[in-house]
């Protein structure tokens, strides 16, 4: 199977998680079968990235490169399947007709990477509050709130080797430095900035959260985010503010995440899984659960699977 994979064009734009996300896994799998078109810069190593203009700074999607061997003359080719990435979030345009061509069985498809609130063309009633709708049918969408047939879950995920041993004995703090002040019950004026992406170093910062018992969580822009994949990677107990209010399908689905909603319950959830700082059995089984769910459903390949699935039913990825 060949796929071409129409990219975000706006070099300032590259770090896009899902697009990255999703490129990570489907190259995993494909190989050079998977036609990255613009060339997705960031992903090899050929040319000096500065990761400090990305989001989040670059890390853990960014952390190996790929060798580049692919052949880009896109028009001399034909496709099985083609996929438009996130750049109709920033203004570009979708399904051009010299692309389009390509795939003689219009085998065409979108990403949809849009949060929850924001700008979008489609937008409808939530319980009260306008949310970003579904904008495509033959679409992938992270923040899915209303099902509707053509359009199926996905999310962002995380490399494979991204995910470390856990050690309980280098344990020496509740909660990462790094929570987002909205997951404490603060007043939330990191939102929309990197005020708290207090680490440079990618290792630094996964050793603050495998250094801590739980990750905090919360809803910002959506309910995804990169921080929970890391959280759990990092072998954390993924604590979530008000999870239990996430629409099914919005991503992380399924995800065995514990939630809270006062500062109080979140105090004795960690007291009751953590006594004398050593873990109970009942910490110990939420976390290998947590972690089975990243392996499972969490990683890049995992996200690329499902679509593969979906996009070719014949197939078995």
């Amino acid at each position: 199977m060949k796929v071409l994979f129409v990219t975000i064009k706006d070099p300032s734009l590259q770090g896009d998680y899902l697009e990255l996300t999703l490129l990570n896994g489907l190259k995993k799998i494909l190989g050079d079968n998977l036609v990255d078109f613009p060339r997705k810069d960031v992903m090899y190593d050929s040319l000096k990235i500065n990761k400090e203009n990305l989001h989040g700074n670059g890390f853990t999607l960014l952390r190996n490169y790929f060798n580049d061997n692919i052949d880009r003359d896109i028009f001399n080719q034909e496709f099985n399947a083609i996929i438009y990435g996130d750049g109709h979030m920033y203004g570009e345009k979708l399904f051009l007709n010299e692309i389009d061509s390509l795939c003689k069985s219009k085998n065409i498809w979108v990403i949809d990477g849009h949060d929850l609130y924001g700008n979008a063309r489609i937008k409808k009633n939530y319980l009260g509050k306008d949310v970003i709708g579904n904008q495509f049918k033959n679409s992938f969408k992270r923040e899915l709130v209303f099902e509707e047939e053509g359009v199926f879950p996905t999310g962002f995920g995380i490399p494979e080797e991204c995910i470390i041993p856990i050690n309980f004995d280098k344990k020496n703090k509740l909660f990462q430095n790094t929570y987002p002040k909205f997951s404490f019950f603060e007043n939330p004026n990191d939102l929309g900035t990197k005020n708290h992406h207090i680490f440079n170093n990618e290792n630094e910062y996964y050793k603050d959260l495998s250094e801590s018992w739980f990750g905090l969580c919360s809803i910002r822009g959506g309910w995804d985010s990169l921080r929970l994949y890391e959280i759990i990677a990092a072998g954390s107990v993924l604590l979530f503010r008000d999870f239990h209010n996430k629409p099914i399908n919005c991503s992380p689905q399924n995800l065995p995440a514990i939630t809270y909603s006062t500062k109080d319950e979140l105090y004795k959830i960690m007291t009751d899984l953590v006594k004398d700082d050593v873990p109970t059995e009942a910490y110990k089984f939420i976390l290998e659960a947590q972690r089975d769910w990243l392996k499972n459903n969490g990683t890049t390949t995992a996200r690329a699977k499902k679509i593969l699935n979906t996009i070719f039913p014949e197939s078995l990825f």
